[in-house]
């Protein structure tokens, strides 16, 4: 019983969201009293093209689709209550495109969450949300207004639609050592979620990122690398492109004495790190730690990560 109580009082609380989504994107404009939803069949009388363009779209007047938990949808989804524009003539009150041009970024993202529910939390908490990026900037060739940024039809991959706005990680992946985004062997939605963003509360969500496609340095060891073990892994390497091997930040000892540098190593003929002496790797000209302490991200057999 206790269960199904918890079930209703969800589904009621769903409910209650969902039939107030149409008012709170209406809540951005003085809607007339008198004005009334009376369907948008009307609509393609006067717009033909408009109508002619969502002919075969999800948005089709003819399907009617409607705003969850309402009776309203197509037309007057977007541009509020059609009577008294239909009752004038085309001169009475509507929502315009150039109104839609004054809302915020929060309020024009609400006109297509309102249907588009299952994506609101997740843009609200995306790195596009508050910004002059819309639904419509990414989805311009779905709605019947055009966006500066050109459909994805029109590229050979979703990536290139990316880079259109992205245009500074564009050089990165062309450095001699990348993942391969350009090549069409992944894509910017393999590792970004372009609705809901990548969630930076705690190192280990950014993590999962990579270790996705890279689970053999996930582990558990036996013995773990302090310092790579809940870190992010952007502290050594470079996400989109590097001109070091392996995406590393920087090549050479540096790399790791960022961490494990001592006080008075290289003073004095001091080469000690941990009290052990470091004086042949350290010295030589082509020696990096991780030469030696190969498995970095962790061992099953050796407490200094070294491969025997």
């Amino acid at each position: 019983m206790r269960r199904i109580i918890v079930l209703v009082g969800c589904l009621s609380v769903l409910l209650i969201m969902q039939a107030t989504a149409s008012d709170n994107y209406l809540a951005g404009f003085e809607v007339p009293a008198d004005a009334e939803y009376i369907g948008s069949e009307d609509c393609t009388m006067c717009h033909e093209d408009i109508g002619e363009f969502y002919k075969h779209s999800a948005h089709s007047v003819e399907r009617n689709l409607l705003v969850p938990g309402t009776e309203i949808g197509a037309c007057e989804a977007c541009h509020g209550p059609g009577s008294l524009h239909v009752d004038e003539d085309g001169d009475g009150w509507i929502i315009t495109a150039d109104d839609m041009s004054h809302l915020g970024a929060t309020d024009r993202a609400a006109m297509c969450t309102q249907c588009h529910n299952s994506m609101d939390l997740h843009f609200a908490g995306s790195d596009h949300a508050g910004t002059e990026v819309s639904c419509a900037t990414c989805h311009g060739d779905q709605v019947h207004f055009g966006s500066k940024v050109k459909p994805a039809a029109e590229f050979r991959s979703r990536t290139e639609f990316c880079l259109q706005c992205h245009t500074e990680v564009v050089a990165a992946f062309r450095l001699p050592f990348r993942h391969r985004v350009l090549e069409g062997e992944m894509s910017c939605a393999d590792c970004h979620d372009h609705h809901k963003g990548n969630d930076t509360a705690s190192w280990e969500n950014l993590n999962d990122g990579c270790l996705s496609c890279h689970p053999q340095i996930a582990g558990p060891f036996v013995f773990e690398h302090e310092g790579v073990d809940g870190e992010e892994c952007l502290s050594c390497h470079k996400p989109h492109g590097s001109h070091n091997d392996k995406l590393l930040t920087q090549d050479g000892n540096g790399l790791c004495l960022q961490c494990h540098f001592e006080a008075g190593f290289n003073s004095d003929g001091n080469w000690n790190i941990g009290g052990v002496n470091h004086s042949p790797a350290a010295t030589g000209q082509e020696s990096r730690c991780y030469d030696c302490h190969r498995e970095i991200h962790g061992s099953n057999i050796s407490p200094s990560f070294k491969d025997q």
